[in-house]
């Protein structure tokens, strides 16, 4: 029985580390867009007023 212990351990261990890496990836990735998104509208608001 012991043996069946290890087993599901290490499967919610491997759950836990990849829920942890998807998070983290999935916030970086969150960060990355909305600073690239900050710089495309303020370019967008430069062009907007030299246009008119």
């Amino acid at each position: 029985m012991s043996g069946q212990w290890f087993y599901i351990a290490a499967a919610y261990g491997v759950t836990a580390a990849t829920l942890g890496v998807v998070t983290l990836r999935i916030v970086l990735d969150y960060r990355r867009l909305r600073s690239a998104l900050a710089r495309f509208g303020a370019a967008g608001a430069r062009d907007e007023g030299e246009g008119a």
